[in-house]
């Protein structure tokens, strides 16, 4: 294998795993095609040439002195799946059949049947007899060199008078049309196959976990095989491979795709039988926490295995694959998976608020008294002074003379007054009256009568 294959990681795999030698000048023109992030995964014998398996579909190198590729864009059309002593493969290529083999990396074929279809037996784009006899030709010049010498030395070998030689003409064995094995227990499957003369009869994985299995084991049902339903074969050169799971889990979308599983109902089970029972499905990895708080609890099941499962998710009954998160709640031996409500605390007793002491009523404002009298103009029981004069007993004194029944001298306008009715003169001579005011109290205004 070329140094430079070694050298490049998209390619050092294939150099480290596969005995199939690529000259430089072939190592430099794949290189030349790959993709930045397309690694080689296997390469096969193509004719004089070669074809290598990549991530996205082939790569055919031809020509050894001045190689060229051919891209081959996945999925590739498989005409035949694998047969023959050297587990070959049929692939259609621009109408014309390509006969791949000799992988180490992919000795049965199976990663380029998985990225194939197969091509039904009475498509329009399945070859002529024409078109494969002229593939057989160029595929093997050798082999046709040495029969076209042998039939030459045949004829000149032979003289005239050579008697004729019966030659035994061998049957040819009958084709036979495949039966269909899927969704049937492996056993039964191995055991109906073996009613014909199969070159082989073997088992194998149907996912992408490759677990070993014999045709023997019970538990398994067939998912896919090899040759293909329907396909017409002569089963004394070919082998048949039966791939498979088991049968609690259900056939993968593809072969040597992700397995798939159903979600057990694992509520109620201690939390170290579900951890077994997963394990036993492949199902990693296992998240646990707090059925009450939540909490996530990393310490695994080094302290609960006696814990119980109150939830989980995916919800039972969930198809999932392998490779899904699987989370669980767990809850101590004894408690509830539903945390109980807190016991309600009595509420204490309002504090009576104190009554608010009544406000004092506002007192009123006492009115200035200028005198006190008493019936027409008398007075008891006091006397009043003014700035004109004072009175006493129902006589007045001012400045300016005395008046009797009930007038008065001395007054100013605006001053209380009573009673009403009563007539004075202010103290500068004006006549003045006692008049009751809007508001309740009388007070001497001006007499204009």
């Amino acid at each position: 294998m070329s140094d430079l294959l070694a050298k490049d990681w998209r390619t050092a795999g294939a150099a480290a795993g596969e005995s199939i030698s690529l000259s430089d000048e072939q190592a430099k023109v794949l290189l030349g095609e790959l993709g930045p992030q397309e690694d080689v995964r296997a390469i096969y014998h193509n004719g004089w040439g070669c074809a290598v398996l990549t991530r996205n579909g082939l790569i055919l190198l031809r020509n050894l002195l001045t190689p060229r590729a051919t891209r081959v864009p996945a999925p590739l059309w498989i005409l035949r799946r694998t047969y023959g002593i050297f587990d070959s493969v049929d692939v259609l290529v621009n109408g014309h059949p390509h006969k791949l083999w000799g992988s180490k990396l992919d000795p049965k074929g199976e990663s380029l049947v998985a990225m194939g279809e197969s091509l039904p037996l009475g498509s329009p784009l399945r070859p002529g007899r024409g078109i494969r006899f002229a593939t057989w030709i160029s595929r093997h010049p050798v082999l046709v060199s040495a029969a076209v010498i042998g039939v030459l030395f045949a004829v000149l070998g032979q003289g005239p008078g050579s008697s004729e030689k019966e030659v035994a003409v061998q049957k040819p064995e009958p084709a036979l049309t495949v039966p269909d094995f899927k969704g049937t227990s492996l056993a039964i499957a191995a055991a109906s196959a073996d009613l014909h003369p199969w070159q082989q009869v073997s088992a194998a994985d149907a996912s992408s976990a490759q677990r070993p299995v014999q045709t023997t084991t019970t538990g398994w049902q067939v998912c896919f095989q090899s040759p293909s339903h329907n396909e017409a074969v002569r089963p004394s050169v070919r082998a048949l491979t039966l791939y498979a799971v088991p049968e609690q889990e259900e056939c993968p979308t593809r072969l040597h795709g992700p397995r798939r599983v159903v979600m057990p109902d694992l509520i109620g089970d201690r939390a170290d039988d579900a951890s077994r029972a997963l394990g036993d499905l492949g199902l990693e990895p296992r998240i646990y926490f707090h059925a009450h708080t939540g909490k996530h609890m990393y310490d695994g099941l080094q302290e609960l295995a006696d814990w119980r499962v109150c939830r989980q998710q995916p919800e039972p009954g969930t198809e999932v694959t392998t490779g899904t998160r699987i989370d669980l709640w767990l809850i101590s031996p004894g408690d509830p998976c539903v945390k109980p409500s807190p016991k309600p605390k009595p509420e204490p007793k309002p504090t009576p608020e104190p009554e608010p002491k009544p406000k004092p009523k506002p007192q009123p404002h006492p009115q200035p008294s200028y005198g006190t009298t008493s019936g027409g103009g008398s007075t008891s029981g006091g006397s009043s002074t003014g700035s004109g004069g004072s009175t006493s007993g129902g006589s007045s004194a001012g400045s300016g003379g005395s008046t009797g029944g009930g007038s008065r001298a001395g007054v100013q306008f605006g001053q209380y007054c009573s009673p009403v009715g009563a007539v004075a003169t202010t103290t500068d001579g004006r006549p003045a009256k006692c008049f009751m005011g809007k508001d309740g109290n009388a007070r001497w205004g001006y007499n204009s009568g």
